[in-house]
């Protein structure tokens, strides 16, 4: 049985293979999509909702590749806003979605780098996911690490991932 999540993440690697220098790209999204994974599941979310949210942490930087094109940047506004146009129309003829869910996605890429948006859309998986591959790939500095940690993590699989991942 074909899974929808492995048929996405096909899509969103075809997608980024398109661009120039797209290798890191698809990196960061494969780390994000499995640390998304492991906090939702690790916090007793259902198979419908980690579906959703690995959904979510495919698309969520899709914006990026057009973002940099367009501004010569993919500043968090910016890759947000591009991101929203680029998974509606990636998602618009998509099979195993419906249009709520599809809404949602786009949704969350759209606000993915925002906290309160984290809390009021329940995809805070994935933005403490995004936050952690963030920090270890030098994007925030360790000098800011432990702030980001205590305003932004609250699930407690998060916590245990961040205080494993991030040594002080």
């Amino acid at each position: 049985m074909e899974n929808i999540n492995d048929r996405l993440a096909d899509l969103v690697i075809s997608y980024y293979a398109e661009f120039p220098n797209f290798h890191e790209d698809i990196l960061h999204t494969q780390e994000v999509a499995c640390y998304t994974r492991i906090i939702a599941s690790g916090e007793g979310l259902s198979q419908k909702e980690v579906s959703l949210l690995d959904a979510a942490a495919w698309m969520h930087d899709i914006g990026c590749p057009v973002s940099k094109e367009r501004y010569g940047n993919s500043m968090p506004d910016n890759q947000q806003k591009v991101g929203i146009e680029v998974t509606d129309e990636l998602l618009k003829d998509f099979k195993g979605f419906s249009s709520e869910e599809k809404k949602w996605i786009s949704d969350v890429v759209g606000s993915h780098h925002n906290a309160k948006s984290a809390t009021e859309l329940s995809f805070q998986p994935l933005f403490e996911a995004d936050l952690i591959v963030n920090i270890l790939s030098g994007y925030y500095s360790m000098d800011i690490a432990p702030k980001l940690f205590k305003t932004s993590v609250k699930t407690e699989t998060g916590k245990r991932l961040f205080k494993t991942l991030i040594k002080d």
